[in-house]
């Protein structure tokens, strides 16, 4: 399965074999931090009120800001599912299966608390509607299980795991399958097929970026072009790797500029 255009697919190699990509590389207060500012970029798509200062301290200390409940609780569950995936691929030398079942346990696990027990975990039965689109996910239950199953059985023709990841997080997203919480547990999938090839996930804490990813899944919503998306996570990552790389010439960004990069430190983020 074609994703990725030929651009594309230059960064993506250039990314699966930057060693400054390798999740294993990471100490323990770098996994710690990486899941931080995860946690707070997946929070902030959706809309969730804590500035990184009070998911941090959230997160390390257990703090929570006088702010709503759901809110907090959203930032614990992302937390303990992703450090729970980080774990088990780190340290039980693992792979996380990426089949049905799986996306199903994840969405239950960040919902807890903030669903009914029947509705997590568990497709839905109900029609939803997407705010700022005027694209409408499959109403017929029948469908949205018909095209969840679809959805994995053509993940596997994808080889390349950054077009996987692509793949899964958008086609899942545009499908809905939950009542909610659906952005959050594919961009978790999509964090998950990477860490599994041993590839630090998409992260950011600018709003810039925020917004790009915006544009980018609505954009697939609207049209079921991967393109928009895949420029954003893949520049994503090129710029994250300019930020903690020794000096090295990298793909050209979508407007065709070649980059350098200096620092080195391989979880740095500029997130103030």
């Amino acid at each position: 399965m074609k994703i990725f255009n030929e651009k594309q697919l230059e960064k993506a190699n250039f990314i699966l074999n930057s060693p400054y990509s390798k999740l294993s590389d990471l100490s323990s207060e770098e996994i710690k931090n990486l899941a931080i500012v995860w946690c707070y970029y997946s929070g902030k798509i959706e809309g969730n009120t804590y500035s990184y200062v009070e998911t941090d301290v959230l997160l390390r200390e257990g703090i929570s800001s006088v702010k709503k409940f759901d809110d907090a609780k959203m930032l614990k569950n992302l937390y303990n599912a992703f450090i729970s995936v980080v774990k088990a691929i780190r340290k039980e030398d693992i792979k996380i299966p990426l089949r049905q079942s799986t996306v199903l346990a994840v969405h239950s696990i960040i919902t807890k608390d903030l669903l009914n027990d029947k509705d997590r975990g568990i497709l839905r039965k109900l029609p939803v509607k997407i705010t700022g689109t005027n694209y409408v996910p499959p109403g017929d239950e029948f469908e949205i299980s018909e095209m969840f199953n679809r959805i994995f059985t053509s993940q596997t023709d994808c080889t390349n795991p950054l077009e996987q990841a692509v793949y899964l997080h958008c086609n899942i997203a545009r499908l809905q399958p939950f009542i909610d919480g659906n952005k959050r547990n594919s961009r978790l999938v999509e964090s998950i097929v990477m860490m599994n090839a041993n590839i630090i996930p998409v992260y950011s804490a600018k709003d810039e970026d925020i917004l790009n990813y915006r544009k980018g899944i609505l954009h697939f919503y609207e049209t079921g072009d991967y393109s928009q998306y895949a420029n954003y996570f893949l520049d994503r990552q090129l710029s994250r790797l300019q930020d903690v790389s020794p000096k090295q010439s990298i793909p050209p960004k979508s407007k065709g500029k070649k980059l350098k990069i200096t620092v080195a430190h391989p979880c740095a983020s500029s997130i103030v």
